[in-house]
């Protein structure tokens, strides 16, 4: 068995760059101007009438099943001869570079990343997403390389779980991280690197817990007639409703005033406060996206400096977000400036509720929880698969720990540390959503956005004060202004024997999910859903 040196993967992505620099084959940190004429010379790529551009990537989504973490997963040959594979495929290419400031301006995290000329597309999301820093970046933080071989055409025509593809994280003990990327050119997969890195960094360099989380911040009146101000936390998977429910704008009167903090993760502090990743942009799926539902994301969609990935453009130009012959999972980096409400902050000082998003036909469109309930709910993390995971499987129930597939570590830890800090945070509120339906077939009802929406207003006016018992062993409000009282009782669209079947399983399966963590996670959560378990 190889003893593998980490320290080969900052040593390789450092060769690379200054071989490049040195063949003068290296663009470094190009102006906007340069890189957008780098972009339009991509094959395959479409500028629009709005003057922005449109890539196909391969795939279509992230690469969750090729990728491997060196905290989890023992590095050792085959790391190696990855290494070598990309040192020698980038070592016969134009590349360029882009170095980013990974949080706020003062912040002391940066990220290089690191792409062939072919790949531009990644370079200008990529850029967009975090800001500029403020001087020349020698040793950076994070490196996130991207490279192909013979493979990356092939793999075209093969779906997801066929494709060849090897994707590595390397966690270095000081907090540095390096990202090498085979054969795919997504840009999530640069995006959620930094994303990943920032989740480990922050348990165990920081004190905090990096989320899967929007945040938003609202100062609106309450139904006591004073104005409040309240910081939002929204858990959830990709494409369940997240950057949605955190993007949609509630101020509508007055001195009412409603902003995007930040919409894809950021770290809870033991002291309340949250700080977000991404300065710079923001990265949006576009599936149905039209002025009606979410004017908050469409108008920036429009915006030059926009770049769109796997959007449908149609022959005179324009943006088609209906269209999903190619995928469903169509995605853009909208500039944090083009975007209607984004605030000009990223951090917060206090957060005042959170609350986890989820799918599933017994679940009341919100339940308010305890810390404890809380936890073991992120544990279970349960969500709707979609076409950003695994194209294969979207639209399926599936479960992924604190709706999070980039945490590497302990997870009974990771969990015994999230819940030391919401125990902390005496003025939290947690909450659980659903953001999918409740019931069956002819006993089907759709919870709409508008729903949704009305919930969150209710919430953050302080509308819901009146919250009872419910037999889903949380509880719900009385009542919901424009909401009816039957989406806060799915056990009415049952027989009671065939609810009470149906919630035993739903619990054993919770009680499973903290079971599997082991004596190491905190007795309270352990012990939240013992009885299933027996039964």
């Amino acid at each position: 068995m190889v003893t593998f040196d980490l320290e080969q993967f900052v040593i390789t992505a450092n060769r690379i760059w200054q071989k490049a620099r040195e063949e003068n084959r290296l663009t470094h940190n190009p102006s906007d101007e340069e890189l957008r004429g780098l972009v339009e010379k991509q094959p395959g790529v479409r500028k629009t009438i709005y003057g922005n551009f449109v890539a196909q990537s391969e795939p279509t989504s992230r690469s969750a099943m090729f990728t491997k973490n060196s905290v989890d997963h023992p590095f050792g040959e085959g790391e190696l001869k990855l290494l070598a594979q990309c040192e020698k495929a980038l070592g016969k290419e134009r590349l360029i570079s882009i170095d980013r400031i990974v949080g706020n301006e003062n912040s002391n995290t940066t990220v290089r990343l690191i792409v062939p000329e072919r790949f531009a597309h990644v370079a200008y999301g990529g850029k967009n997403l975090f800001i500029s820093p403020k001087e020349e970046i020698k040793e950076p933080t994070y490196y996130i390389l991207f490279f192909a071989d013979e493979a990356f055409e092939t793999n075209q025509s093969k779906p997801l779980p066929e494709k060849d593809i090897t994707i590595r994280l390397a966690m270095l003990d000081d907090g540095r991280f390096v990202k090498v990327i085979r054969n795919s050119n997504y840009i999530g997969e640069y995006k959620k690197g930094v994303f990943a890195a920032e989740d480990w960094v922050a348990k165990t360099r920081r004190g905090g817990i990096f989320l899967h989380a929007g945040c938003r911040e609202d100062y609106l009146q309450s139904v006591h007639g004073d104005y409040r101000m309240a910081r939002t936390l929204l858990v959830a998977l990709s494409a369940n409703g997240k950057t949605t429910t955190t993007c949609r704008i509630l101020a509508r009167k007055g001195k009412e005033q409603s902003w995007l903090i930040q919409d894809d993760g950021g770290t809870l502090m033991p002291d309340g406060s949250f700080h977000g990743f991404e300065a710079g942009g923001i990265f949006v799926k576009t599936e149905g996206v039209n002025p009606g539902e979410q004017i908050e994301i469409f108008y920036g969609l429009l915006k030059p400096d926009t770049i769109c990935e796997n959007v449908c453009v149609t022959e005179d130009g324009d943006l088609d977000f209906y269209n999903f012959d190619r995928t469903s999972n169509g995605r853009a980096v909208v500039l944090r400036r083009d975007f209607m409400h984004a605030s000009s902050y990223i951090d917060v000082d206090r957060i005042d509720n959170l609350i986890l998003i989820t799918r599933g036909p017994i679940i009341p469109a919100i339940s308010k929880l305890t810390r404890e309930q809380a936890t073991a709910l992120m544990i279970l993390g349960q969500a709707m698969e979609s076409s950003a995971g695994d194209p294969t499987q979207a639209g399926k129930i599936k479960r992924a720990f604190f709706y999070d597939p980039f945490i590497a570590g302990d997870l009974a830890e990771h969990a015994n540390i999230f819940y030391e800090i919401i125990k902390g945070i005496p003025h939290l509120n947690c909450y659980l959503i659903n953001t999918g339906g409740i019931g069956e077939e002819e006993h089907y009802k759709d919870i709409r956005l508008e729903f949704t929406m009305a919930i969150l207003d209710s919430l953050l006016r302080r509308g819901l004060e009146d919250w009872v018992d419910s037999p889903t062993g949380f509880k719900v409000p009385g009542a919901i202004r424009y909401v009816d009282d039957i989406y806060l009782h799915p056990e009415k669209l049952y027989s009671r024997t065939e609810f009470e079947e149906k919630q035993r399983k739903l619990d054993k399966i919770r009680c499973e999910a903290v079971k599997q963590l082991g004596y190491s996670l905190h007795p309270d959560i352990r012990e939240l859903f013992s009885n299933p378990c027996a039964s």
